[in-house]
This record gives structure tokens, C-alpha cells and sequence, in this order.
């Protein structure tokens, strides 16, 4: 409530509870201000009065036996928040991504209270930052605050997800490459298969930002082919295993040969490679992670002949280098050049230097061979179910919703009319 004492001069009295469940009457009168040549400025109409009666209530709200309180501030909610995510035990990656969006909300509204945090703030939000990192990222960014939000939620700081009803401007133009990998068709899959062993195209280096924007390039090197540069990058076998399994390549750089039965003609992921800030890659084995579920998965013949061809050419190669040390005893099935964990980022680069040279979208990435797969077995008849199991997805929904191809012209689905409309038995 607002009582104007004097021209320029406010009283604003608000109704708080305080920790023993009282109703308590907080007053504030217009706090002193004045300008650059100290004279006093008015409080036309009361707002520094009411700001200084929120700012004193918000000092004493706090919520009934919770352990966070509506009063806290939007910051003080991720410190929170960032604390129980590295409890779970989420992956550095994860850490990261958060931690990126929490400094740009932070300097949005961090410092504001959480019953201050309307839907229309996290709207404004998130369309600045679709405006700055596209449709992707403000849909990671909603993915943030709608988990920081949830948790206020169940901890009782707040009643309502203000994140809950906000809507994702329509508008936004995309920047660079987004929308996720494309899918491939098996036509496709075959050409790149059989490209990556024995295209003779050219396949220059992508050249840096700084080399492109030079006056005076420098005269280029006879590039080799596409074979050729697949095979010093040992990157034929890796492709060829994407399109066998649908593994991430996190996780096909961490398979070990004691995780593939050639005889069974079995494969099971174990590990992961990821990168860890202060650490370098590591191989990380841990149980419940949701990105690389524990199980079995057969393989095609054309897999276990490769893997086995590759099994011999790696024993033989070992046999006659020397090892790094640190690496003794990991006998991974991609190693790097020196026998090390090999780098997912440096397989991403090495395959856009090929897609480049097959004159391929830049949409199909690594991750594309898992939507080949999903398709191959959708075509196949093959359930949700199973296809889930195979690319590791804990619920079919998800492989249906994000990795079945849609919008394809289906001859089946005509054949069956034209079946049922001529009365042909089948």
C-alpha cells in the first residue's frame, strides 16, 4: 500500500510472513536522492518506496521448512542448482553447457528474486537469446532455466514453474549450421561407404579463418584423394562401424577390443572418451549414463569382417612400434597415430574434410549414421523397441519422436490401397 506523506515523499507498507508463519507490516518511506548537484530528487511516484519495502520484505520471506526460499535470488538458485547437478555426477560436457547459459542469464536477471521471475522475463530472455545463438540455443536455454525452475519448484521456494508457459518465439533465423544431423538415405550410405575406400576425388584441408583471409594465399599442395586421406586418418573403419551400430563417436573411440565377441559377432560399450577440462581426454566407464546405456548389440557380417581385418593389421602394427607409455594396457579398437584415446572432436573435423570433398550437405554429421540406422531398421519392420535398444535410448519415444525418418514417399503404403480397392489377395 502506497501513502503519499508529502509531495515527492512516499510510505509503502507491505504484509510478509516470517519464519514463525506471522503476518508482519514492513514500512518504508522514499529513500534520500539526490543529483549531481546534490539537489534532493522527488519520488514522483513512490517507486523508490516500494522498491525499498520488496528489498526489506525479501530479506525476511522464507518458505516453510524448505531448504531454498523465494526470497533468493535467481544466481543464488543456479550455485545451487550447478551443486546438485555435479552430485549426479553429470559429464563435464553437461557442466559446461549449463554453466554457459547461467552466465548469460546471470547478467539478464540474476539478481533478481525468484517470486520476481515472471513468465513475460523468461520470454524476453529467451528470445535475446535466440537472437544471439539461434533456434538451438534458445531451446538449450529453456532447458536450463526450466530445470533450475523445476527444482525451486519441488524444494517449495516456489508454487509455480514460471518456465512452464513460456512460449519460444517463432521467428528467430537460425545461425550457421542448425537444426540437428540430417538424416541419410541408404542410397546415400552406400555412396559414402564405398567413397571413403575408393574415391579418387580430391580432398584438400580446410584451410583456417586466418589462411582465407590472407592477400597472398599460399600456392596449395597437391591434395590427396579421398581414399587415400581415409586411410591415413583411419577413418574408413570408423564410418563403417557408425553405419554397423549407430554408436556415438564418444563411444566408438572408447570401445576396447574386450568389449567386441567376434565370435558371438557381438559388441557392447563399456566406456566413453570425453574431453575434461584440466584432465584431457579420459575414458570414462559409469554406470546409469544416459549416453552410453549398458547392452548388447549385434553385429552385421560386414562389421565383424572389417573389425576382424582390423584386429590383425593393429597387432601386427603394435608389434612393430613403440607405445606410449601411458598408454600400456589400453587396447582401444580406434586408437590415435601414438596409441592414445583419439579425440571425438578431431574424428568430426576429419569427416567434414571428406564431406566436403563428396560434395555432401553440411548437415550430415557423424550423428547422421545414427538416423541411418533407426531408418534401416524402421524399413526392416523392426519395432520401436528394439530399435531403441540398439541406439541405447531408454524410451522408444524418444527414437520415434527424433531419429525415424518422416516425410518419405512409402511405395508399401500405396501398394496396400491399390491391393485393397482391386480386391488382390495378398
Amino acid at each position: 500500500m502506497l501513502t503519499e506523506l508529502a509531495p515527492g515523499r512516499w510510505n509503502a507498507r507491505v504484509l510478509v510472513r516470517d519464519s514463525s508463519g506471522r503476518r508482519r507490516e514492513i514500512a518504508r518511506v522514499s529513500p534520500r536522492q539526490v543529483d549531481a548537484r546534490g539537489r534532493p530528487v522527488p519520488d514522483r511516484h513512490g517507486r523508490r518506496a516500494t522498491d525499498a519495502v520488496l528489498a526489506a520484505a525479501a530479506a525476511i520471506r522464507v518458505d516453510l521448512g524448505g531448504e531454498l526460499s523465494e526470497s533468493m535470488t535467481v544466481k543464488q538458485l543456479w550455485e545451487v542448482h550447478l551443486e546438485r547437478l555435479v552430485a549426479q555426477d553429470r559429464t563435464q560436457g553437461t557442466l559446461d553447457r549449463y554453466s554457459f547459459f547461467a552466465k548469460r542469464l546471470d547478467t539478464a536477471f540474476g539478481g533478481r528474486r525468484l517470486f520476481e521471475v515472471t513468465t513475460s522475463v523468461i520470454e524476453e530472455f529467451l528470445t535475446e537469446l535466440g537472437h544471439a545463438h539461434g533456434p538451438s540455443g534458445m531451446r538449450s536455454g529453456r532447458g536450463v532455466l526450466s530445470g533450475m525452475f523445476r527444482y525451486a519448484v519441488r524444494k517449495g521456494a516456489l508454487t509455480v514453474n514460471p518456465v512452464r508457459e513460456a512460449e519460444i518465439a517463432r521467428n528467430i533465423q537460425p545461425k550457421g549450421r542448425t537444426g540437428g544431423a540430417r538424416d541419410i538415405t541408404v542410397d546415400e550410405l552406400r555412396v559414402i561407404l564405398a567413397a571413403v575406400r575408393t574415391s579418387q576425388l580430391p580432398c584438400p584441408r580446410k584451410l583456417t579463418t586466418a589462411e582465407r583471409k590472407r592477400a597472398n594465399p599460399l600456392k596449395p599442395n597437391i591434395p590427396p584423394t579421398v581414399a587415400s586421406y581415409c586411410e591415413s586418418a583411419d577413418l574408413a573403419d570408423v564410418i563403417a562401424l557408425f553405419a554397423a551400430t549407430g554408436l556415438r563417436r564418444s563411444q566408438l573411440l572408447g570401445l576396447l577390443w574386450s568389449d567386441i565377441d567376434l565370435d558371438a559377432r557381438t559388441l557392447r560399450s563399456t566406456g566413453k572418451v570425453v574431453r575434461i577440462r584440466g584432465k584431457g581426454l579420459v575414458r570414462v566407464v559409469k554406470d546409469q549414463d544416459p549416453k552410453n546405456r549398458a547392452g548388447t548389440t549385434a553385429l552385421p557380417d560386414f562389421a565383424v569382417q572389417m573389425l576382424s581385418r582390423r584386429k590383425i593389421v593393429l597387432t601386427k602394427r603394435r608389434q612393430s612400434e613403440s607405445a606410449d607409455p601411458e598408454a600400456a594396457g589400453f587396447d582401444a579398437v580406434f586408437p590415435s597415430t601414438v596409441w592414445t584415446l583419439r579425440d571425438p572432436q578431431n574424428v568430426a573435423h576429419e569427416w567434414q574434410r571428406v564431406r566436403e570433398a563428396l560434395g555432401l550437405p553440411v548437415d550430415i554429421s557423424p550423428h547422421s549414421f545414427r538416423h541411418v540406422v533407426t531408418t534401416i531398421l524402421d524399413d526392416a519392420g523392426l519395432s520401436a523397441r528394439i530399435t531403441a535398444d540398439v541406439l541405447g535410448h531408454a524410451d522408444p519415444a524418444m527414437t520415434q519422436r527424433h531419429y525415424m525418418a518422416r516425410g518419405r514417399t512409402h511405395q508399401a503404403a500405396a501398394d496396400a490401397l491399390d491391393r485393397a480397392v482391386q480386391g488382390v489377395e495378398e
